[in-house]
């Protein structure tokens, strides 16, 4: 999961989103600079992703993405579920998208977290000022994201040439999409 997937899996308060998104941008907090909570979420972020690299129910959507994506296939995947979660987000929440946006990037205002990794800093500025969680669900703001994605990567990679493909087999398989979102939810309500 990118942004969205990891905050519909956070309380609804700062730390607990900061330390959602953490682990992207930077090693692990010092534990006397940060709370708890900031740090319970640092770690369910590492286990939504190794959850989501390992789950059997996305492995088709794996198997789909691969010939063309190579070693990228977990990063767009995760894009991809945040895309499908945009789309259809009343399946997931009883907020609308535009109304968990906006109260989430309020949240996370003012920013005052010991520590923060200043790369989380600016993408918070960026992903609220335009509203990318919202975004997420055309097809132009998820290609926006996978171009942004690609550029950052430190490797020649082919993201940019299959953006088209990646949402295509995204499309033709959200049953399994779907699965896979409600098998995470019930895991982190356990």
């Amino acid at each position: 999961m990118n942004f969205l997937g990891h905050w519909l899996f956070s309380d609804p308060n700062q730390d607990a989103l900061i330390g959602s998104l953490w682990p992207d941008f930077g090693k692990p907090p010092r534990p006397d600079l940060v709370s708890s909570t900031l740090l319970e979420h640092f770690d369910r972020h590492q286990f939504l992703d190794k959850f989501t690299d390992n789950s059997p129910t996305l492995e088709p959507v794996r198997v789909a993405l691969r010939p063309g994506l190579r070693k990228t296939t977990p990063v767009v995947l995760d894009v991809l579920l945040d895309h499908h979660l945009a789309r259809h987000w009343h399946r997931y929440h009883p907020e609308s998208l535009a109304e968990f946006a906006e109260r989430r990037y309020a949240m996370c205002e003012p920013l005052n977290v010991p520590g923060l990794p200043p790369r989380l800093g600016m993408m918070l500025e960026r992903m609220a000022a335009d509203n990318w969680l919202v975004h997420y669900r055309t097809e132009v703001g998820i290609s926006r994201a996978l171009h942004g994605i690609a550029r950052r990567i430190r490797f020649a990679n082919p993201i940019e040439q299959e953006i088209d493909n990646a949402l295509a087999i995204g499309q033709g398989m959200e049953a399994e999409l779907d699965r896979f979102l409600f098998e995470a939810l019930a895991e982190i309500r356990d």
